[in-house]
């Protein structure tokens, strides 16, 4: 509980010093004036692709599953977006960790067992990689240091993810002892403890083996929700007056999704205005002070959308938000087998 609160004030402090750098950048009244000149209206409608796109990753998610427990269409879509909820109010992607939570609140799945499907879910949110790395040399894009820092630390994490997925296929034992040196900062006793949820876990791994159109079918999701994304960032900035392509807005929206694998500040005030500004101004050579119109709109358009989608999601599990957040499993971290005498309650 005190590392997550530490990890909270970090996330706060670095939201607000991000936010700073941004209100020092922009121009408040080229700023307004943006809003006051531009029809929101086609953004506001094609927020749906912007839906869709989540849509599609529960589709994914369903898929990566289905050999645990099958979901339903509805269902798994209500269980992604709660988590999604509770990523954007909650740093460190306790959204993650909540799927796997609801599933074993509703249906007494183990944590242990539907846990990789996540991993293995988000670890598909990072193929997009390659998708930048082409994108490059084709587009006039202007990297500084920063961006080719995140760039390689975003390609770096996708090369570790990969690298334990692939080792968990042929070797079990190994993929443990990979995971074991990745939590370097346990002891060896707490690890020990976990020694039973890692062997569930790097088992789970292995669930798209053999299964060559399932595979398939998850990037075609993936690629599908990244285009969609794109189709609803596009029409804001042209809403806006930008004169931009598609295929730059794709290029910087996925680079985009591809940093919120790293923390980010609650709601993501501070860190996604900077962000945006980082790569649609410096990278894109878009106005900064219309990328900023763009992000405030975009900002607060999608957080209506993931309260209002998430909120009904977690009525229609029959789950409260409160319920998460203070599961005793939810603040440990545990491995979410937890004490309980049934299976089927928070302890």
């Amino acid at each position: 509980m005190k590392s997550y609160r530490i990890n909270l004030l970090i996330s706060i402090l670095l939201g607000a010093v991000f936010l700073f750098i941004w209100i020092k950048i922009i121009d408040w009244k080229e700023f307004i004036n943006y809003f006051q000149t531009s029809d929101l209206y086609k953004p506001a409608v094609f927020s749906l692709f912007y839906i869709l796109a989540y849509f599609l990753r529960s589709l994914r998610w369903r898929l990566i599953i289905r050999p645990i427990y099958k979901m339903k269409i509805g269902e798994s879509f209500a269980v992604f977006m709660s988590g999604m909820l509770l990523n954007y109010l909650i740093p460190v992607r306790a959204g993650e960790f909540a799927k796997s939570l609801i599933l074993k609140i509703k249906y007494k799945l183990e944590i242990s067992k539907s846990l990789p499907t996540v991993f293995i879910d988000k670890l598909a949110d990072l193929f997009p990689i390659i998708l930048i790395i082409i994108l490059i040399p084709l587009l006039t894009i202007r990297l500084n240091i920063l961006l080719y820092l995140i760039i390689s630390l975003i390609t770096f994490i996708f090369l570790i993810f990969i690298a334990l997925l692939l080792i968990a296929i042929k070797n079990r034992g190994t993929a443990v002892s990979f995971l074991h040196r990745i939590l370097f900062f346990l002891s060896s006793k707490t690890k020990s403890r976990y020694d039973t949820f890692f062997m569930n876990f790097v088992d789970g791994l292995a669930i798209l083996r053999g299964r060559s159109l399932a595979t398939i079918a998850v990037s075609l999701f993936t690629a599908g929700a990244i285009f969609a994304e794109a189709i609803y960032i596009h029409t804001v900035f042209q809403a806006f007056g930008a004169e931009v392509s598609y295929w730059e807005i794709l290029f910087g929206y996925t680079l985009l999704n591809l940093t919120y694998i790293l923390p980010t500040p609650p709601a993501q005030i501070g860190s996604n205005q900077f962000t945006w500004v980082l790569i649609f101004s410096f990278a894109l050579k878009i106005n900064e002070n219309l990328t900023s119109a763009a992000v405030t709109f975009s900002h607060l358009l999608t957080s209506i959308i993931i309260f209002s989608v998430g909120s009904v999601s977690l009525l229609a599990l029959k789950i409260r938000f409160v319920e998460l957040v203070q599961s005793n499993k939810f603040k440990r971290g545990n491995n979410g087998e937890g004490k309980s005498r049934d299976p089927g309650k928070i302890s």
